[in-house]
């Protein structure tokens, strides 16, 4: 019987990613710890699960590889619209 993926592949927005490292940091280990293992301040971990957007994408995505089992595959997208 096939088991069910508990984090299907997905795309996220910036707003879903640092909700995911958020809370995967809030249940996990200390930011202090994270901070130790990813090689960045206490603070940055703080800044990066509450702030969206490009800024800490990077750190976000290191956050839930560091703390979960997937791995996180960085794609962009522009939309191009016609003038009319």
């Amino acid at each position: 019987m096939p088991t069910s993926d508990p984090m299907p592949n997905s795309a996220l927005t910036y707003e879903e990613l640092k909700d995911k490292a958020h809370q995967l940091a809030k249940d996990g280990p200390t930011y202090e710890e994270i901070a130790e293992e990813l090689d960045v301040t206490k603070s940055a971990v703080a800044q990066a699960v509450t702030t969206a957007g490009p800024k800490f994408h990077r750190l976000q995505i290191r956050i839930v590889e560091l703390l979960s089992d997937v791995e996180v595959e960085r794609r962009e997208a522009f939309v191009l619209h016609p003038n009319d």
